[in-house]
């Protein structure tokens, strides 16, 4: 919400709708009539007779052969073109939007993974250090140890800057300063949570029934229709009716002109008629192409994410595995029958698993992220428009 009230982008597209909206005023006025005052003087009037000639007339124009309903029409259809362009928009920005919260989610939670792997390559080393005054390790293995725990620490300070950027960009998508999220609890939980399976077919007709970009297409199709009907109609000439009165030297006279009739003989408009019926066909291909980029954004979203999901599952097999060696470390070194430093490699083992998983459902969720592009429609959550069309209002 705090995007589609603040984002600039919205805001922009909303004021050339709210231009729009007022073109449909504008084509749906009449032609107002025009008042005509002559008056004239007579240099050398007979005697007796009034020298001034006086008169009024009225110029009436009637468009003839529905020209104003068509140009009503095509007012109206683009009004339509510019809310779903509207609302394109806000999709657009709830897909940026949920991207980078994506991004500052995952960061968070490597931040977090990555500091548990820094503890542990500390105890690590420790643990080689008494064993290397021991006499049980050698000096190599201390320095190994030493560099991996140095490599992670350089990883969990990129994974810091690229957490604090990821929160600069998703207050640069909110329309916001970055500080205005500095001390904003996020609860991005939902990034963890399972997603359902998604049936291609009821994908590919969300995408064909519910995209804004496809519907405008087919509005401006209608527009182009509309804009074709009414160049044919301007074959036909509209009318001017003239009523008038003039006083003429004392005489009264009433007149009833029929003027300004264009006569069709040269041309009958059919290079605007040509124009206008190659931009229908040009928005018809346009519509086409735009089903066409649907389909093809709706197959390769579901072949990522059936890919990504084979992916999580063996991940999540293979977290299974190291938390049940886990378990077994730990039993052990109940027992007796093993050292700390076991314990310590069983945990490091399991903590690269969750890694694998967290990138996984990272990899998932963004090809979740593509399928609702794909539909311009949420799959899940709390709040599912039933039309992408509520987001331009």
């Amino acid at each position: 919400m705090a995007a589609l009230f603040f984002n600039p982008d919205l805001q922009a597209v909303r004021a050339k709708l709210a231009t729009t909206e007022a073109g449909q005023v504008t084509a749906a006025q009449r032609p107002n009539p025009v008042l005509q005052f002559p008056l004239q003087w007579t240099v050398n009037p007979n005697t007796g007779v009034s020298p001034w000639i006086v008169g009024f007339a009225l110029d009436i124009p009637i468009e003839t052969a529905g020209k104003r309903g068509y140009r009503v029409n095509e007012a109206g259809h683009l009004v339509t073109a510019a809310r779903l362009q509207t609302a394109n928009v806000a999709w657009s920005i709830r897909s940026q939007l949920r991207e980078q919260l994506l991004s500052l989610w995952s960061t968070s939670e490597r931040f977090g993974l990555l500091q548990r792997q820094v503890d542990l390559d500390q105890k690590l080393v420790t643990i080689l250090e008494k064993r290397l005054a021991a006499g049980y390790a050698s000096t190599w293995e201390v320095n190994q140890q030493r560099l991996s725990l140095i490599q992670d620490r350089n990883e969990l300070l990129a994974v810091q800057r690229e957490m604090a950027a990821a929160k600069v960009r998703v207050a640069s998508v909110l329309g916001l300063r970055a500080e205005a999220l500095s001390n904003a609890q996020l609860d991005l939980t939902g990034f963890s949570s399972p997603v359902p399976e998604l049936p291609p077919q009821g994908i590919r007709r969300q995408a064909l029934l519910n995209r804004a970009d496809v519907l405008e297409g087919l509005a401006q199709y209608e527009v182009s229709q509309a804009a074709l009907q009414l160049e044919v109609a301007r074959q036909y000439p509209n009318l001017h009716l003239g009523p008038g009165y003039t006083f003429d030297q004392g005489a009264h006279k009433v007149g009833f002109d029929f003027t300004g009739l264009e006569l069709p003989i040269f041309n009958r408009n059919e290079g605007p008629i040509a124009e206008a019926r190659s931009r229908r066909l040009e928005a018809e291909a346009r519509v086409k192409q735009l089903e066409a980029k649907a389909f093809a954004e709706v197959d390769s979203a579901v072949a990522a994410y059936n890919t990504t999901r084979g992916m999580m599952s063996q991940n999540e097999s293979q977290l299974a595995v190291q938390r049940r060696q886990l378990r077994t470390a730990q039993r052990a070194l109940e027992l007796g029958q093993d050292d700390r430093m076991s314990l310590t490699l069983a945990e490091k083992t399991e903590l690269l698993a969750r890694l694998a998983v967290l990138d996984a459902t990272v990899q998932m969720q963004q090809a979740v992220g593509k399928i609702e592009d794909a539909m311009q429609r949420p799959i899940s959550g709390p709040t599912v428009p039933d039309s992408l069309s509520e987001f331009a209002k």
